[in-house]
């Protein structure tokens, strides 16, 4: 159980990581491809609106699930502790 839980919070840990890097970084993805800039999305061009979507709105929305996720990962750590200790009333 004690492996399973590690492999979990490495995962976890990784994948989060992932999505906030893309979040955070999404300005690159103009700089990468270029033909990206041609549009516009709500009136503005793309290359400035879809980066500080995905940077305020998009950051705040992934570290909302990351909270909830990581909160019950604790709770099952935290069961899991508890299940192993000696001096249990």
């Amino acid at each position: 159980m004690e492996d399973k839980l590690y492999k979990k919070e490495i995962w976890l840990t990784i994948g989060f990581s992932a999505l906030l890097l893309l979040c955070g970084h999404s300005a690159m993805i103009f700089r990468i491809f270029p033909g990206l800039c041609k549009g516009t999305f709500w009136g503005f061009p793309t290359e400035y609106i879809v980066p500080i979507l995905l940077g305020w709105f998009g950051l705040a929305v992934v570290c909302v699930i990351m909270a909830l996720i990581l909160n019950k990962f604790d709770d099952e750590m935290e069961t899991y502790v508890d299940g192993q200790s000696p001096d249990k009333p």
